[in-house]
């Protein structure tokens, strides 16, 4: 995880320094941008090594039941992550704050409450600080939701019912159950991939061709995920058609109502706008 932090370093670097900035989104600093790095590198040099651990008792003990055993912990460690990562984890990066009381608030509850979304809380993140990029998300289990409102979006929008509409948005993948769908995809995807494993693990030749003599748990781990590059991509374009599939059954949603299907549609044509000014 360190090392491809830091060989991804000139991609990156040209990615925000250069591209961004050519098109008026970029606004962090060069030591802002050293220092989220030194942060990303922390966490991974605290997280990495105990996660790798339990994957390697898990590969030497899995026996028989190995994909199941190392599905079963990255989808606890998943779950894990949602749940820690916007409360311990993004406020490193990003101050939260409450969305004060006012008209806009009032109208993003009247929504939520419209389309039985369980809110619990409102903030707002300042995005503002890293990029001029606007969006707004939400995360949580069951009952206990939360949005987010990126400070860009607030700034960029000119009244309420924009900002409410571009959230209808978002909104309406949570009613449609996009997000469990592509949550659980995800999960069947990473099963089989498991299970691809599991055959080719103890392969000789497999770890011969790329010049290992030993057979390491995690190296044998990384060849087979580099091995199964192309199947990858493949399985990302059929994901990106489904994904494009959701937008437009987002927008030609039928069973609610018209006022909130208007700002579905206004809130996709503001989000890409937004992301494309060109």
């Amino acid at each position: 995880m360190v090392w491809s932090q830091i060989t991804d370093l000139p991609f990156s670097l040209y990615s925000t320094f250069v591209i961004e900035a050519r098109h008026g989104f970029n606004k962090q600093t060069f030591w802002l941008f050293i220092w989220d790095m030194i942060k990303g590198i922390l966490l991974s040099v605290v997280l990495a090594p105990p996660i790798v651990a339990a994957i390697i008792v898990i590969v030497q003990n899995g026996g028989p039941y190995l994909a199941i055993y190392l599905w079963g912990f990255m989808f606890a460690l998943a779950l894990l992550m949602m749940t820690i990562y916007p409360i311990m984890i993004a406020p490193l990066f990003n101050k939260f704050t409450p969305l004060p009381e006012g008209s806009l608030r009032e109208k993003i509850e009247k929504l939520a409450d419209s389309l039985k979304f369980p809110l619990k809380k409102l903030f707002v993140v300042d995005g503002s600080t890293r990029s001029s990029h606007s969006n707004a998300y939400m995360y949580g289990f069951f009952k206990n939701k939360r949005i987010v409102l990126y400070d860009t979006l607030i700034q960029q929008c000119s009244n309420d019912n924009e900002i409410v509409s571009v959230l209808a948005h978002e909104l309406g993948h949570w009613k449609l159950n996009h997000t469990a769908y592509s949550f659980v995809a995800v999960q069947v995807l990473t099963f089989m991939q498991f299970g691809g494993y599991t055959l080719v693990r103890n392969s000789k030749d497999l770890f011969e061709s790329f010049g290992f003599e030993d057979q390491p748990v995690i190296i044998g781990l990384i060849i087979f995920m580099h091995t199964i590059i192309p199947v990858q991509h493949l399985l990302s374009f059929c994901l990106n058609l489904v994904s494009r599939a959701f937008e437009f059954q987002v927008l030609s949603c039928i069973h609610l109502k018209f006022s909130v299907v208007t700002a579905f549609k206004f809130g996709c044509i503001y989000l890409i706008l937004s992301q494309y000014p060109g």
